[in-house]
């Protein structure tokens, strides 16, 4: 037996924790300044909840859970682990009617999936989502986009790109094409995959997917190039592709709401990309679709989002509408820890390091002092270990400082201060070691 998590599953270790840490606090402030207020919900849910709101290929991919006790013997099932925070959103809705609306949250919990796993994905994964219920207003849709991108712009991914689409100009472009029913989902997931595979896959694909002839050449015929989209030509091509679908201009004139709202939120032209072939995979979506990528990573969408205005009436609940967006936590640090060289993280901010049992005391008092005032501090608890191994431990922990008292320096009333990074140490007075402490942990 090999002692292994499973796979694509992970354990993540203090500094791994502090970069996280770190990230959802900038995550959280970002939520919490547009007003979105926190809510957690369990891990299972009812499979009768999650079944049927994803699509087909995603239903399959939900963690499916035995009936407890002498029934479960019997393989059946009852339970699943969420899948998203959406479904679970959803049924919170249709569960407490009487939350004011519209009704702004995020969330930030594990999800799983039963997939296969590989970089950049995981079957279990903290994902973050921020959701507006009970508007349809497209200002809620704008407020969302927005939030997607200054939650990327903090995080430090500033050159990423947000593509934006709407599932009723979708769906009216593949009745203009004449897809026949039976193969519409197929053709939809055909025309979603062009960022990667290029307008003669696409082709391939519609095919594999039985839409041929006039219909795919019509398809192929209106799709544009990703990277040269402007909203003018999006406008366009939507006009030309939904023809004279009243569903199809309806969602025509919420784009060309939403784009006028994007200004005014301060989210830069130069980030959207409006494109004609972005489905989004679930097929709860109603309205506008949203996804963020980061092109130069490679890894394809690492969040997006839209609007499910059907999803809470659908679980038993009123009909109210809704938008939001989701990212995976994991999949952004890990991109971060790909694109930079990232110095190690650790909790505590100084290390008071004990030179023998005679100043033990001293030691512990001045670490008492630091942590009264609001600081990380941690003293070493092998009290005849050698200075150097002290040193080595808050050197492998990432511990920026360490206080040194040591006999010499209690007869004094001073103690020395060690900066790890650049080595320099300098003696400070005793009644003054907080405050020069302070002030260095600020700088960092």
């Amino acid at each position: 037996m090999k002692p292994q998590p499973p796979k694509g599953t992970r354990d993540y270790l203090p500094p791994e924790m502090a970069r996280r840490e770190s990230a959802l606090a900038t995550v959280k402030g970002v939520f919490e300044r547009y007003g979105y207020a926190p809510l957690e919900t369990p891990a299972l849910e009812r499979l009768d909840v999650l079944i049927g709101k994803y699509g087909e290929e995603s239903d399959r991919l939900i963690f499916r859970i035995l009936k407890r006790g002498e029934r479960g013997k019997r393989g059946e099932v009852d339970l699943g682990l969420r899948y998203d925070l959406t479904v679970p959103l959803a049924r919170v809705m249709a569960t407490h009617q009487d939350l004011p609306k519209p009704f702004k949250r995020y969330q930030i919990q594990p999800v799983w999936r039963a997939e296969r796993p590989q970089r950049g994905r995981f079957r279990e994964f903290f994902q973050c989502d921020v959701d507006c219920v009970g508007t349809a207003s497209m200002l809620a849709d704008a407020e969302i986009v927005a939030i997607l991108h200054e939650t990327l712009t903090a995080l430090g991914f500033r050159r990423h790109r947000l593509s934006l689409n709407h599932r009723r100009i979708l769906s009216a472009f593949m009745d203009a094409a004449g897809v026949r029913a039976d193969v519409r989902t197929a053709a939809i997931r055909a025309i979603d995959k062009l960022d990667k595979i290029g307008k003669e896959g696409v082709e391939k694909e519609l095919e594999k997917s039985g839409t041929t002839g006039e219909a795919a050449r019509h398809i192929l015929g209106m799709l544009l190039e990703p990277e040269t989209v402007s909203f003018e030509a999006y406008v366009a091509a939507a006009e030309k592709a939904v023809g004279a679908s009243d569903a199809g201009r309806a969602g025509l004139e919420e784009m060309k709401q939403l784009a006028s709202y994007l200004g005014h939120f301060g989210v830069p032209e130069e980030v959207l990309s409006f494109d004609l072939h972005m489905a989004r995979g679930l097929d709860y979506y109603t309205g506008p679709i949203y996804e963020a990528l980061i092109p130069e990573a490679g890894l394809g969408s690492v969040g997006g989002g839209g609007r499910y205005d059907f999803l809470i009436a659908q679980l038993g609940g009123p009909d109210l509408p809704a938008t939001g967006a989701s990212f995976g936590l994991e999949r952004l640090i890990a991109l971060k820890a790909e694109q930079e060289e990232v110095p190690p993280a650790a909790y505590s901010q100084v290390l008071v390091a004990v030179y023998d049992e005679t100043v033990l005391a001293e030691g512990l008092a001045a670490a008492a002092e630091l942590r009264a005032a609001g600081l990380k501090a941690e003293i070493y608890l092998e009290p005849q270990a050698k200075l150097g191994k002290q040193f080595s431990y808050a050197d492998a922990k990432g511990i920026p400082f360490v206080v040194v008292v040591g006999p010499e320096e209690l007869a004094r009333d001073v103690v020395q201060l060690k900066e790890l990074a650049s080595r320099e140490q300098r003696e400070v007075p005793r009644a003054e070691l907080t405050a020069a402490l302070a002030a260095l942990v600020a700088k960092l």
